[in-house]
């Protein structure tokens, strides 16, 4: 007889561990391996639309991923990422590096991430 599990996630985005590597750096694997980050970003694509928001009309730049409650500009995740400029940030629910005038059908209310949060989990309001 097959076995089904059901998980049921908590209310909230949970923000990754990053755990040190070898080198002695603390970053997710996607900031660190281009090939992982391509990926996930692809994923991001087919799954949640992730695009350029001037490509089209149907989103508010207001819902940017620059200010979306998954985008993680954390002092941190920035040294991860390397990009002094700001414009970019790590996308929590994508596991990759995305731009901060992008979109996706995922935006969430409330961000970016910008605290020290590591390890812990932030509301979706």
């Amino acid at each position: 007889m097959p076995t089904i599990m059901i998980s049921i996630m908590p209310d909230g985005i949970p923000v990754d561990k990053m755990d040190e590597d070898d080198n002695g750096s603390s970053c997710p694997i996607a900031t660190r391996d281009e090939e992982v980050n391509d990926v996930n970003k692809m994923y991001a694509q087919d799954k949640a639309n992730y695009h350029d928001a001037t490509e089209d009309g149907g989103f508010k730049l207001s819902e940017c991923c620059g200010n979306c409650s998954a985008y993680n500009q954390t002092e941190d995740m920035m040294d991860c990422i390397g990009d002094e400029s700001g414009d970019s940030g790590y996308c929590q629910i994508y596991k990759f590096v995305c731009s901060s005038d992008y979109v996706c059908n995922e935006w969430v209310k409330g961000g970016p991430i910008t605290g020290d949060a590591e390890g812990s989990e932030r509301d979706i309001l």
